[in-house]
């Protein structure tokens, strides 16, 4: 569908390290241990993926095909623990892992633009990988939408919460309005070899999802039913 030929996995690696970042922030808040922090990372980075890729047919599915996909999941996981806790060594374990789930609520505002970035990438390059398997642009949107979510969805359901996709945050909205915004950029020809439209998108959506967080944007809620 693009010229550039590598710009589907660019997209898709850069997602991935994202959404690594906020699942392991995710991990911290919710006092896990390393392991458990970094299976949170993994299936927040990999699920959306693997379900579109799933759904199109693209077998194996690439977060499996590719050992890029889990070394980036890994990288972010790493870097995060790196920048929260620099004082950790094997010596005081304990002790260390404690103050680290300690500061853990400092960085959430890191860990929402980390969100929020997850779904301007992923809702593109899931997109333009529908695209390319010829799916029509609204089709294609949805599952940009699905790529972008479905981590997400993963996360939260593995710490135990109601998954933001299903909460009253505009959460779904920004990644399909990205998507489809991409989808008809490049059905026009609206590209740079692929890049314009997907810079456009991706920085469309993810201030989309940062502003509603700021505004506390929210879906109508129906009354309560008796």
């Amino acid at each position: 569908m693009v010229a550039n030929p590598h710009l589907p996995v660019l997209l898709d690696l850069l997602g991935v390290f994202a959404a690594a970042v906020a699942g392991a922030f995710a991990g911290l808040r919710k006092g896990l241990d390393l392991v458990g922090i970094l299976v949170i990372a993994v299936a927040s980075s990999l699920g959306g993926g693997m379900i579109r890729d799933a759904l199109i047919g693209a077998t194996p599915v690439a977060a499996i095909e590719d050992w890029r996909y889990f070394a980036t999941a890994l990288g972010a996981t790493a870097v995060v623990l790196l920048f929260t806790s620099r004082r950790l060594s094997d010596s005081k374990l304990k002790t260390a892992m404690e103050e680290l789930r300690g500061r853990s609520f400092r960085y959430d505002r890191i860990a929402v633009v980390a969100d929020a970035l997850t779904l301007g990438l992923f809702a593109v390059s899931g997109t333009l990988k529908a695209l390319d398997y010829h799916l029509p642009v609204f089709q294609a949107a949805l599952l940009g939408t699905v790529t972008a979510t479905g981590g997400g969805v993963m996360r939260d359901v593995l710490v135990n919460e109601v998954p933001l996709v299903l909460q009253r945050e505009l959460y779904a909205v920004p990644a399909f309005v990205g998507g489809l915004l991409f989808g008809l950029m490049e059905h026009n020809g609206f590209v740079v070899r692929g890049y314009l439209a997907s810079v456009v998108a991706i920085f469309l959506t993810t201030a989309f999802r940062l502003v509603a967080v700021w505004r506390d944007w929210h879906a109508p809620r129906p009354g309560a039913v008796a």
